[in-house]
């Protein structure tokens, strides 16, 4: 019985360090996988595939090699790293960014679409979130979508900012009235104590600040107090 332990256990390890070696790549490799992705070389990925580099080989600033075709536009690339089931849709760059941040940033709809419904890629995520990424370029229809699909309208960024202060800096007015036509609180403020209208304020957007000052005395029925104001520690 100890015997036949030691042996499942001894070719487990080996198993082990066969897949590793299976897996591994060489600089040379990467370097190839990495041109491949931004000139959308689908037939190179597929020979680097084949030959056993993981599709979630990253470059060498640290991006995984999905993030690199999505943002260099390579179509085929994407779809194909994307429908290989060995590829690890969350896995992030050294700043936190992940593939479905990166297509929401992008515009990238139809990517983003085939990241959520087909592939099951985390919506919602601690810190920045795709919601954020999104509004930041103003792209309405990918937070329609990303809220459709369980996005959180007021998350917080590390610093505390909700889509609606990153909504600002775009100036779609469209995306500010669907947000908080949604459920986005004016009344958050982020980790220096600026809400929403501070932000618009900040941004020069004399109409945004105005229009959502008018927002506030409707929701509140009071007028907006102004200026940051930073939670008691």
């Amino acid at each position: 019985m100890r015997n036949s332990f030691k042996l499942n256990l001894a070719f487990s390890i080996f198993t082990c360090c066969i897949s590793s070696l299976v897996l591994a790549q060489t600089a040379d490799q990467v370097d190839d996988f990495t041109k491949a992705a931004k000139f959308d070389d689908v037939s190179e990925v597929q020979s680097l595939l084949k030959a056993g580099v993981s599709p979630n080989t990253l470059d060498s600033k640290g991006n995984p090699m999905l993030i690199v075709a999505i943002r260099d536009k390579s179509k085929k690339v994407t779809d194909l790293l994307i429908s290989n089931p060995a590829t690890n849709l969350n896995l992030a760059n050294k700043s936190g960014e992940n593939a479905l941040m990166m297509a929401a940033f992008d515009g990238d709809l139809a990517t983003v679409k085939l990241l959520v419904l087909d592939k099951k890629a985390t919506v919602n995520k601690t810190g920045w979130a795709p919601i954020h990424y999104a509004a930041t370029n103003g792209h309405l229809q990918i937070v329609q979508f990303l809220m459709a699909n369980g996005a959180m309208i007021n998350a917080l960024s590390p610093s505390e900012t909700t889509p609606l202060m990153m909504a600002i800096g775009s100036g779609n007015d469209d995306l500010i009235k669907y947000l908080l036509d949604n459920g986005a609180d004016l009344r958050m403020r982020n980790h220096e104590g600026y809400t929403a209208i501070d932000v618009a304020q900040m941004f020069g957007k004399d109409d945004i600040r105005d229009g959502l000052m008018s927002r506030w005395q409707k929701l509140y029925r009071q007028p907006y107090p102004g200026g940051p104001k930073k939670s008691p520690t």
